[in-house]
């Protein structure tokens, strides 16, 4: 039965589908922004060359298409290897994945496969100059097909529920709720107390839609899947549907400016774990090579210490402000804390970023983390309270840290928000204790001998250095007894730092094919244009990414090392983890 909820719902529905319609015919006449519209007419009708205004894209793409006519690779057509391509907007990882792609071609003799947007010209060009030549076109649905689906969201979850049911819904034991959630909550988090029904359930179809279209994809058994994003619609639900498949799944970490790290994902029961977490195999091996080593002083000349507070790849944002202080007795006039207490350092997350890629977390969201952590020490004034928000978090919208603290209206003289534009130079210095989700700050502050609270999964949960409460009830016993706790353990230290070092280049490793380029955020297109144009192109290069790659394969490793580390160290240890 349908009620008047339901029907306003099918209002807004018609209305927003009748506003995508609009923008789906402006954008077409966006398309002679890359091309001359009687080329474009040539191309389509006639099969004539695309020829894109940019001159050196068509540089780039002639160049690259000659040094894959010129490969000798083995391939056999059984063998295909799905390559997503469904980010436009941020040509970097869409290239990288093939490259990717490449390098399991020459392992696997694999026949590759283009998972693209049906009208993304560029990247299929793209695609095409390193091969690729057969592709499964993602299409946005008819409009009747969207509305069958967004009625039969409004049906299998009841109104009065949604809000509290969604993120436990599976539908053909699937995880359709957290994905339509994430997706929910990554763009629309606005309203602090109630979340916007309608949009729920318009994410809900989505995902029911993403899963039909995986689904039917993942019907053919292949060899591998190569995807740039595991989080987000249609993503999340074509990496679980893979899985699910019993395909394997390879995906990377990293950037052209900071080099790369690769992971295979293999079982279903994997699919929340976190991208770049070793495991314990790879954890304990790391550990037994450098047991006993000084390397603190190698994580400050890497400007480890330097940039703890820092976003130095992924945010754009200018300080403007440092700070610096001579002692603890300065620190704490700055904020007016009383010098004889604690100070504890709380590092909220980006509230809409990575939300359900953990294998465990005491809290649905960093939301709920934060604000009832904030709740629970307004009744505490036995210790100073400092909250240093994520310097990233701009970049998301919705609700951040500030908007929390601000609503709930905290007075207390011994807590404390540092502003967001304002750096304090070795903080480290005064701090006692940090708690945070699964952030960077669990291994650097760790590595320091600041015992730092965590409250889910983390990259590093298997070198234990942390206080890893597994529930909420142990999480506010600990913050009960916080004051009491001192210096955490040596050997916790050692691991700490362990982990620390393979953040800093020891596994990470180029491709020599992308320019360096800072690309978060907006895609600099005409500059990265300009530079990949001027490459050199080398296939394979002995010492990058392709020979990681190659190794982690051949000795069915969760991640890749980088070549040189796996050269040094494979006499001596056994490198062949088989920890997939």
């Amino acid at each position: 039965m349908i009620n008047k909820i339901s029907v306003f719902f099918l209002i807004r529905f018609l209305l927003l589908e009748f506003k995508i319609l609009a923008n789906s015919i402006l954008n077409k006449f966006k398309i002679f922004s890359n091309f001359s519209f009687f080329n474009f007419l040539n191309y389509k009708f006639f099969n004539a060359d695309l020829k894109f205004k940019d001159d050196n894209i068509n540089k780039f793409l002639k160049k690259n298409y000659e040094a894959t006519i010129n490969e000798k690779t083995e391939v056999l057509k059984k063998n295909k290897i799905l390559i997503e391509l469904l980010l436009p907007h941020h040509l970097e990882p869409m290239i990288m994945n093939c490259l990717v792609g490449k390098d399991l071609q020459k392992f696997h003799k694999g026949h590759l496969v283009g998972l693209i947007n049906k009208d993304d010209l560029l990247t299929k060009k793209i695609a095409e100059s390193f091969g690729i030549t057969d592709f499964i076109y993602l299409n946005k649905h008819s409009f009747l097909k969207r509305l069958c689906f967004f009625i039969h969201s409004l049906k299998i979850i009841k109104l009065n529920d949604i809000e509290e049911k969604l993120i436990n819904l599976k539908f053909s034991g699937h995880e359709v709720g957290k994905a339509a959630l994430e997706n929910y909550l990554r763009w629309y988090n606005n309203d602090i107390h109630k979340k916007n029904k309608f949009l729920l359930y318009l994410f809900l179809s989505k995902a029911l839609l993403a899963l039909d279209d995986s689904k039917k994809i993942f019907k053919f058994k292949y060899k591998m899947f190569v995807i740039a994003e595991i989080q987000f619609l249609p993503n999340k639900l074509l990496f679980h549907c893979s899985l699910k498949s019993g395909i394997p799944v390879y995906c990377f970490s990293g950037a052209s400016i900071i080099n790369f790290i690769g992971r295979v994902y293999k079982s279903y029961t994997d699919r929340n774990s976190v991208q770049l977490k070793f495991s314990q195999r790879l954890a304990d091996l790391l550990i037994k090579i450098f047991k006993n080593k000084s390397l603190i002083n190698f994580i400050k000349e890497k400007k480890g210490l330097e940039n703890i507070g820092k976003e130095i790849v992924w945010s754009n944002t200018k300080i403007n402000k440092t700070i610096n202080f001579s002692d603890k007795n300065k620190f704490c006039k700055f904020f007016n804390f009383d010098r004889k207490k604690k100070i504890i350092l709380i590092l909220p997350h980006a509230m809409s970023d990575n939300l359900y890629n953990n294998e465990w977390n005491i809290f649905d969201t960093a939301y709920d983390w934060y604000s009832q952590t904030i709740k629970k020490i307004k009744k505490r004034d036995d210790v100073n309270w400092l909250i240093k928000p994520h310097p990233y978090e701009y970049k998301f919208p919705g609700i951040t840290a500030r908007n929390i603290f601000d609503e709930l209206k905290i007075q207390n003289k011994n807590i404390k928000f540092l502003d967001e534009l304002l750096h304090i130079n070795k903080i480290y210095k005064f701090i006692d204790v940090v708690i945070t989700g699964n952030g960077s700050a669990g291994y650097q502050y760790s590595s320091l001998g600041i015992p730092t609270i965590t409250t889910s999964d983390a990259r590093y949960s298997n070198f234990k250095f942390t206080l890893a409460p597994k529930n909420k009830k142990e999480y506010f016993n600990l913050l009960n007894k916080i004051k009491s706790l001192g210096k955490i353990k040596k050997d916790m230290i050692q691991r700490a730092q362990i982990y620390w070092l393979t953040t800093l280049g020891l596994f990470y490793n180029s491709h020599e094919f992308l320019p360096k380029i800072k690309q978060h955020g907006l895609f600099k297109k005409k500059l990265f244009f300009e530079k990949i144009s001027r490459i050199k192109i080398h296939r394979y290069k002995r010492g990058s990414f392709s020979d990681d790659i190659f190794y982690q394969l051949k000795n069915k490793n969760r991640h890749s090392l980088n070549s040189s580390f796996y050269l040094k160290h494979k006499k001596k240890h056994n490198l062949k983890l088989n920890d997939i």
